[in-house]
């Protein structure tokens, strides 16, 4: 009888796990995953059937369907999949899907905190009434802004490098919704972050902004990417992390104003330097050269 009850709970554990993603490459689960896509897209039907969506803004009609990606998870079963995302991440830092989940398991004081600034600033007020996205729809007049302007900056940085703002996965392990729009937020502004700070996307690259980004959120994910980075790094590479833009994200990190409270959509068409003075903002140094990144 203790047997079958063990059993029940890890069963009951593993099970959010597998629909989160985070095994989606075995095979065994192929049929569970493809059963929880199809109760899905039915329950995403109902909802449009029944008119949920009317009189919403785009932001918040999209979140409403992005609910239904979330999983709720009990205290060990939250613990599980952060240790689990952990070393996936630090396996493989290009599985967002893990560097997301391991952000979302261990970060809910730090997304309180954040939401709490937000409800204190008027600028963050408004980003929480509306509920934007930065997804294609909302952003794609970019591309066709002055080449001076913050916008423009941004399109050449997606463009450049093939990268869509439609890629990033939803927030599965938080169960406010407040919470979950906030870390929704936090992801999908990160590459505003990057343009911002001219920093490249390399891997210490996103080392070093991952710096700047916990001294502004205080995710305990940005620490322990920064502090698991070592063992992947080659010599020169943790030079360059540490001793050129290591100084430069400390002081980058406390210039910068709140930046969780901008409103980034509706800056897109301003002067990009004339919003790094107005926000404090210090662009990351130079890469050195003769370093492979």
């Amino acid at each position: 009888m203790k047997q079958a009850a063990f059993l029940g709970d890890v069963h009951a554990a593993v099970r959010p796990i597998v629909s989160s993603g985070l095994l989606s490459s075995h095979p065994l689960l192929l049929q569970y995953r493809l059963q929880q896509t199809q109760a899905g897209r039915s329950d995403n039907r109902s909802r449009e059937e029944e008119g949920l969506d009317d009189g919403e803004p785009p932001g918040r009609k999209d979140f409403e369907r992005f609910k239904g990606a979330r999983v709720p998870l009990n205290s060990w079963q939250q613990a599980a999949v952060a240790v689990g995302s952990a070393v996936g991440a630090l396996m493989n830092p290009a599985r967002a899907d893990l560097v997301g989940a391991l952000g979302e398991t261990t970060g809910a004081p730090a997304f309180q905190n954040l939401l709490d600034r937000m409800k204190k600033s008027p600028e963050g007020r408004e980003i929480l009434m509306d509920r934007p996205r930065v997804i294609s729809t909302s952003v794609g007049h970019a591309w066709d802004m002055p080449a001076n302007t913050f916008g423009a900056a941004y399109a050449q940085f997606m463009g450049s490098r093939n990268f869509s703002p439609d890629d990033r996965p939803p927030v599965r392990f938080l169960e406010s919704e407040e919470l979950a729009y906030v870390a929704t937020r936090a992801r999908e502004v990160h590459d505003f972050w990057h343009v911002l700070f001219n920093c490249p996307t390399s891997v210490v690259g996103e080392l070093a902004l991952k710096m700047v980004e916990f001294q502004q959120t205080l995710l305990p994910m940005c620490f322990l990417s920064v502090v698991g980075a070592p063992w992947r790094l080659k010599p020169e590479q943790r030079s360059v992390l540490f001793g050129h833009y290591g100084p430069w994200a400390l002081k980058a990190g406390q210039s910068a104003t709140d930046l969780i409270c901008i409103y980034y959509e509706k800056h897109l068409g301003e002067d990009l330097d004339g919003l790094r003075q107005k926000w404090g903002i210090i662009p990351a140094p130079p890469r050195p050269k003769k370093t492979v990144l």
